[in-house]
């Protein structure tokens, strides 16, 4: 009778060693199946944090490279400002100034008063042209002549028939065809006559 239960109890521990070792198992084999987890999505974003120091040097090597290459381009620009071709500009003339025409000093001149036809018969003096031209302007050093172109003869006698003759110039009796001539020195207004035709007056005004 002891013997049938000492066998029942070894039986119950056999079986409930079993049924520990099982369950042992088994829970070995859940905790080394695959466990599949969602990805979890964060949608907070970091950058990394840069020392002081990293981010200068990177800034100054930037200004640098952005320095250089604006003096590249600058220089570019130079040269090629300076390779373009100089258009020369056209050289306009400059107007040409005429110069004012200097009257050359006129030398003494020799100006003719003629004495006409028919001034010996009275009527010449109502026409002022007993001797023609009668009064004429001259300047000092020039020269009057005065040709007798009438048939009677005449005289150029400086003065008037009133107070008559000055005693400036005098022809006496001028035949035909004669030419009598005084050259005036002296500025002034030298009036004249005839003394054989008194009617017969004429002027010259010496500047």
């Amino acid at each position: 009778m002891a013997g049938i239960d000492k066998a029942a109890i070894a039986l119950t521990l056999a079986i409930v060693v079993i049924g520990v070792g099982f369950t042992f198992y088994m829970s070995g084999v859940q905790d080394t199946a695959p466990v599949v987890r969602a990805p979890s999505v964060s949608t907070e974003t970091s950058e990394p944090e840069a020392s002081s120091s990293f981010g200068a040097d990177l800034a100054e090597k930037v200004k640098s490279e952005t320095t250089k290459q604006a003096e590249k381009t600058v220089e570019i620009k130079e040269k090629a400002v300076m390779e373009k071709p100089v258009m020369e500009k056209p050289v306009m003339e400059k107007p040409v100034m005429e110069k004012p025409v200097m009257e050359k000093p006129v030398g003494p001149k020799t100006h003719s008063v003629e004495i006409p036809v028919g001034t010996s018969v009275p009527g010449c003096e109502d026409t002022d042209s007993c001797y023609l031209p009668a009064n004429i302007t001259i300047n000092a050093g020039d020269t009057v002549e005065w040709p007798n172109i009438d048939t009677a003869a005449h005289t150029v006698t400086s003065g008037s028939p009133a107070e008559g003759p000055s005693g400036v110039f005098d022809s006496s009796l001028l035949m035909a065809d004669a030419t009598f001539a005084f050259t005036f020195e002296d500025a002034g207004e030298y009036d004249y006559f005839c003394m054989v035709h008194p009617w017969m007056v004429g002027n010259v005004s010496v500047n």
